[in-house]
């Protein structure tokens, strides 16, 4: 049974890496899969273009004035914040099981950065801060509206 439904991920994986091939995405069966699907569910919902390639910080673009945008997806209850870099803008969401997507944060960082100075955020390995669901929807509340990333 499992080796079956194997075979129906990465057949399904092949499908999406060939819709998405302009934008290197691909959908490998790891943490990266989350973060992909997210990019791309994000693209359709958000004025930002992703960028051709895979950039270390950044993930796409705004279309309206180019500002640099890392998004961070979850399927689960918190993302992994970058402790050694802080982006202009953050779009965080949230896959539900049915392909839909919640936002949980929008807009620049700085809520964030002063989040992390003033609480013991853990820091995990590989230099990042878990920052849960519900922290992420109260620094929102605390984000600038004029900073949003707008909607298509």
């Amino acid at each position: 049974m499992i080796q079956k439904k194997i075979k129906e991920l990465l057949k399904i994986v092949s499908e999406l890496q060939a819709e998405y091939k302009e934008f290197d995405k691909k959908f490998t069966l790891d943490g990266r899969l989350v973060g992909d699907l997210g990019e791309v569910l994000a693209m359709a919902e958000y004025k930002i273009r992703l960028f051709d390639k895979v950039e270390k910080k950044y993930d796409a673009v705004t279309e309206y004035d180019k500002t640099e945008v890392q998004i961070k997806t979850t399927m689960k209850n918190s993302i992994w914040y970058p402790r050694d870099h802080h982006p202009k803008l953050l779009l965080a969401i949230e896959i539900t099981p049915n392909g839909e997507i919640i936002e949980l944060y929008n807009g620049e960082t700085s809520p964030f950065i002063d989040y992390i100075k003033n609480n013991r955020t853990r820091n995990d390995s590989y230099n990042y801060y878990t920052i849960t669901k519900g922290t992420l929807i109260e620094l929102n509340k605390k984000a600038d509206p004029n900073s949003r990333i707008k909607k298509r």
